[in-house]
């Protein structure tokens, strides 16, 4: 209950400024972590790298997100992009962590390009 109560501070928050990226992050965090709705989470941290494409926390909780979503593809490229711009160590090893297992996920090779690629690609 209090959850979906914030959620309804934060999409305020978002009526009265929507210029402003911080609703969009706390109400996008609060999406997948707490409610378990990645599709919503990954609109509003969308949004938040819109208006402020230098918050690099965004791309690691965005990459979670799309993990959960089940859209490995998408949750490597925010977890790596994150890993390019972010500066927190603690997180920086924890996007590692959590790359490392997406690449590891069954179903997933390494293309011809080096990249990963689900399996029933490779063989295309």
């Amino acid at each position: 209950k209090e959850y979906w109560a914030a959620v309804e501070d934060y999409t305020r928050a978002t009526v009265l400024a929507p210029g402003y990226a911080e609703p969009y992050y706390c109400r996008g965090v609060l999406y997948w972590r707490e409610i378990g709705n990645y599709y919503r989470a990954i609109q509003d941290l969308t949004r938040v790298l819109e208006l402020d494409p230098g918050r690099a926390e965004t791309y690691f909780n965005r990459g979670l997100a799309y993990k959960l979503h089940n859209q490995p593809e998408q949750a490597i490229a925010d977890l790596e992009q994150y890993q390019a711009v972010g500066r927190d160590r603690y997180w920086l090893e924890a996007a590692g962590r959590q790359l490392a297992e997406l690449r590891n996920e069954p179903g997933w090779e390494t293309g011809a390009g080096g990249g990963r690629v689900m399996r029933d690609e490779v063989s295309q």
